[in-house]
C-alpha cells in the first residue's frame, strides 16, 4: 500500500537561536494512502503513472527534497519551502512529506517531478 506520513515542525526564534525546533511530531502518523482507481490510471496511462501524479498533488510543488543533487530511495522526504507564521508569537510551521511502499521508479518520478531534476 502506498502512502505519504506528514510531520510537522514548528520554529520559534528562541528554538532557531539554539538551532533547534520548538516542536516537532506527525500530523498523519498513519499516512494519507495513494492508491489510483480506474480513472486515474485511464488519465495516467499505468496505475504506477497515476500513483506519481497522486502523489505530488499531494504533496505540492512547493517544497524541497532532503536529498541534493539525487534522489535516495527510501530516505528522501519533502518539506515545505513557505513556512506558515503564526504572526502572534512569529512561530514559523513547515510539514514534511515522507513516502512510504512506493517503488523505486516511483520514488525517482516524484523527486523528478517536485525539484526539476
Amino acid at each position: 500500500m502506498r502512502r505519504i506520513r506528514i510531520t510537522f515542525q514548528t520554529v520559534s526564534e528562541e528554538s532557531a537561536e539554539n538551532g533547534d525546533f520548538e516542536e516537532t511530531g506527525w500530523i498523519n502518523e498513519e499516512g494519507e494512502t495513494v492508491e489510483p482507481d480506474d480513472y486515474d490510471v485511464d488519465e495516467h496511462g499505468s496505475e504506477s503513472a497515476a500513483a506519481v501524479a497522486l502523489a505530488v498533488k499531494i504533496i505540492g510543488r512547493g517544497c524541497e527534497a532532503s536529498d541534493y543533487p539525487n534522489v535516495c530511495v527510501g530516505h528522501t522526504w519533502y518539506t515545505e519551502t513557505d513556512a506558515d507564521v503564526d504572526y502572534s508569537n512569529g512561530n514559523e510551521t513547515t510539514q514534511s512529506f515522507h513516502l512510504d511502499g512506493f517503488s523505486e521508479e516511483e520514488e525517482r518520478a516524484i523527486y523528478s517531478e517536485i525539484t526539476g531534476r
